[in-house]
């Protein structure tokens, strides 16, 4: 496919790494250099909120070699958004979306959204809400692994029984949930043997040490506990020098401390080496230097896993916990090794759930504690973490299977291509649609409708409009008051239509409503609330026929 098939929806947060740095954001960055790369001369068209995002974005395409047409259109541009057929959102698609799409005609275009961690309570809700209106059956979420669509499509299953059993409802959307991991910008990371021997050299690596890194989020509560990372390897450097390199973020010097303290006392023999995650050139290098990746997590808000598939882009054979997505990517005894995963029975979590449902538990306590009542197999672990370390001929040819794999399967482009055939296909569902005309958004209507009795009157088209003595003038002084102008906007009340209407009004200072706004070319929602402004402050008078 030569060109994409859908649009961007694009707020910075969801595609830099600047601010923060989790695996959202890592695949967002990793996505726009994606659609770059897999599509460098097309047509992209971004949703934005304004033209500053709007001009970022863009900046973030060209940045990363783009050199084909931007279009960009707001969040209300939908005529825009028809044109590209179906709108790619960073996350599970939100009703407020979908029902503004509706409101302009359901079947104008698809919502493409895509799944990250899925165990706070928002995204529960959101996963909750694709059962019912205003989604669509031409929407889809993208799960990133069998994980999340078991979780998914489990949950799904059980809110439209909840809504059967509590009302009787009978009939309930159903949004196409396909498997689609995430990408890699797999070059990246492509290992180079120069560049290995320089990375050694400049981090103090030995030729006897064995350098095992782990990438992501430093927090011990929210992404992995490495407590049970350091026990084994202490075992492993009683057999070989090793060192551990963690490469990432601290939340705050009270995570860090805790870190070292577990360091000195559960791996004593080993050297351990922290790297800024935010300093991109010293985090390649750690890349570089590395002779395995390791991952053991054990915590319910990671979904897929980016980082092993980073690592197996960068050549590394990867030692993972049997988790999540890292069962999808991590081939146990081919790309590394899986290091089987235990938790507790059904039952044993309700009080951690409804704890964090009823605020008295913070959503990192939750996930926290769910962590730490999960086990990684310590034997396992320690045996892996060893054959890798003692043996070089297999990390090599681990090493070798994993970049291979990366590369065929990973890589962003191949992604990318799979997104513009879910988008045909949800284009092929959405043409089949029949009668679909503009849907109401009760609790989010207009407000001149929802709240019509609050007033004594409503505006007619048939009244009439007097122009008032020196309005022109006045007008002039009334629009430097703060108080007054506050509320104008280039799109929903420009200062200029105040003016075309006393402009028209001073060729017939008399004239019904729809005359004056046919004849200023406003016969729009913008012209009437212009009207109304100049009414307000006693500029025009208008009087029932």
């Amino acid at each position: 496919m030569r060109q994409n098939n859908f649009a961007i929806f694009f707020v910075d947060d969801a595609y830099s790494t600047a601010k923060k740095i989790m695996g959202r954001q890592c695949a967002g960055k990793a996505f726009m250099r994606g659609v770059a790369r897999t599509w460098p001369s097309g047509v992209v068209h971004g949703v934005v909120p304004d033209a500053g995002t709007a001009a970022r974005m863009e900046r973030q395409l060209r940045g990363d070699g783009f050199t084909g047409e931007f279009r960009w259109h707001d969040f209300l541009g939908w005529r825009g958004v028809e044109s590209a057929g179906t709108l790619y959102y960073p996350a599970p698609p939100t009703r407020e979306l979908a029902a503004a799409r509706n409101l302009w005609r359901p079947d104008a275009f698809s919502f493409m959204g895509v799944t990250h961690t899925l165990s706070s309570a928002g995204a529960m809700d959101q996963l909750a809400d694709l059962v019912l209106p205003p989604f669509k059956p031409w929407d889809a979420l993208i799960c990133t692994s069998r994980a999340a669509h078991t979780l998914v499509s489990t949950l799904q299953t059980e809110v439209r029984e909840w809504w059967r059993a509590q009302t009787g409802a009978s009939r309930f959307v159903q949004v196409e949930l396909p498997v689609i991991p995430l990408g890699v910008d797999a070059p990246s990371f492509t290992p180079h043997p120069a560049l290995r021997a320089s990375a050694r050299q400049a981090f103090g690596f030995r030729a006897e040490e064995c350098v095992f890194l782990f990438a992501g989020r430093l927090s011990f509560h929210a992404k992995a506990n490495q407590a049970p990372l350091y026990q084994a390897l202490e075992k492993v450097a009683r057999q070989v020098p090793v060192v551990c390199v963690e490469a990432g973020v601290f939340p705050n010097d009270s995570v860090r401390q805790a870190y070292l303290a577990a360091q000195k006392l559960l791996a004593p023999s080993v050297r351990f080496l922290v790297v800024d995650g935010q300093d991109e050139p010293r985090y390649r290098q750690a890349w570089q230097g590395a002779d395995v990746f390791v991952s053991v997590s054990d915590n319910i808000q990671e979904t897929f896993g980016l980082t092993p598939v980073e690592a197996m882009a960068a050549g590394l054979p990867v030692v993972v916990s049997d988790w999540n997505g890292y069962k999808d990517t991590v081939r146990d005894g081919v790309d590394g090794f899986r290091v089987p995963t235990i938790q507790p029975p059904a039952g044993v979590g309700v009080d951690l759930a409804v704890r964090h449902a009823l605020g008295m538990d913070t959503y990192d306590y939750y996930i926290g504690r769910a962590s730490m009542a999960t086990v990684a197999d310590p034997t396992a672990l320690a045996r892996a973490l060893s054959t890798l370390a003692l043996d070089g001929d297999k990390r090599r040819t681990m090493g070798a299977a994993a970049l291979k794999r990366a590369r065929e399967e990973y890589d962003w482009p191949f992604i990318l291509h799979r997104y513009a055939v879910l988008a045909t296909e949800l284009g092929r569902i959405r043409a089949e649609a029949v009668d679909c005309k503009g849907e109401p958004w009760p609790t989010r209507a207009d407000p001149f409708a929802r709240f019509a009795h609050f007033s004594s009157q409503t505006l007619s088209g048939n009244w009439f409009v007097t122009l008032l003595p020196d309005a022109g003038a006045r007008l002039r002084d009334l629009m430097e008051l703060s108080m007054l102008s506050y509320a104008f906007d280039a799109t929903l009340l420009p200062k200029e239509s105040l003016m075309v209407l006393l402009a028209e009004l001073e060729k017939k200072p008399s004239q019904r409503v729809n005359e004056l706004l046919g004849a200023a070319g406003m016969a729009t929602s913008v012209g009437v609330r212009a009207l109304q402004w100049l009414w307000k402050f006693d500029l025009v008078r208008l009087r029932p026929v």
